[in-house]
């Protein structure tokens, strides 16, 4: 890469674990653990190293800059380069002067718990998403036409006014336009309803309007 920044090493990958609510009863030996369907984060830490002959110090703040001003929140591996974990934090440890024209340091990258799919950040037909083999996933939906309509997902509703365009994003819970004008009391209905299932999914707009579908794939 054009920083001259290494990775040392294949980081390990922290297996998801799902949040639970542990129960006591009295009378009852140990403790009953109800699971939720949220998968609490993970940390992956990658060790890093570079060399500068000749000014050591401005490559390292070159790297901070790169890592901690980094837009795009996504770390892909090369050897997974189909999937990308969700960068939440970022964290750079101490750095060590191995010799005056190399560095080593690590850092600590918290992400959510699933993996996502590069390909499910992109728009799609509701066609290519109705059949979701992955895990539950919260999708975004783009709403083109004008006046009121229902968008029906494995049969809940969501009801909207759209002027032009309106954007869905039931990860986020808001509505907004595509300048970024939020736009919530403009629909109603419980986005947790949007969600796509594992599996089989209905998907239904009002004729009249398109429907574009951002379905953010993710597993385990």
């Amino acid at each position: 890469m054009e920083l001259g920044v290494l990775v040392r090493e294949r980081p390990s990958i922290p297996s998801p674990e799902f949040e639970y609510e542990e129960i006591n009863i009295p009378g009852r030996d140990g403790s009953i653990f109800r699971e939720t369907k949220k998968v609490r984060d993970i940390t992956i830490n990658v060790s890093f190293t570079f060399i500068d002959h000749e000014n050591w110090q401005e490559r390292l703040r070159n790297v901070r800059k790169w890592l901690l001003q980094k837009k795009d929140h996504k770390l892909i591996l090369s050897d997974n380069e189909e999937y990308f974990y969700l960068v939440k934090h970022i964290k750079i440890n101490a750095v060590e002067r191995k010799v005056r024209e190399s560095g080593e340091f690590d850092v600590d990258f918290t992400c959510a718990g699933l993996q996502y799919r590069r390909d499910g950040v992109l728009e799609h037909s509701v066609a290519e998403v109705e059949y979701n083999p992955y895990y539950e996933s919260m999708p975004t939906y783009k709403i083109i036409g004008a006046g009121k309509c229902t968008l029906t997902v494995n049969g809940k509703n969501m009801t909207a006014n759209v002027n032009g365009h309106l954007i869905i994003d039931t990860d986020r819970m808001l509505s907004y336009r595509q300048d970024g004008k939020l736009e919530n009391a403009s629909v109603k209905g419980d986005y947790e309803d949007l969600h796509l299932e594992e599996g089989e999914n209905m998907i239904r707009i009002t004729p009249g309007f398109e429907l574009k579908v951002t379905p953010n794939w993710r597993c385990l």
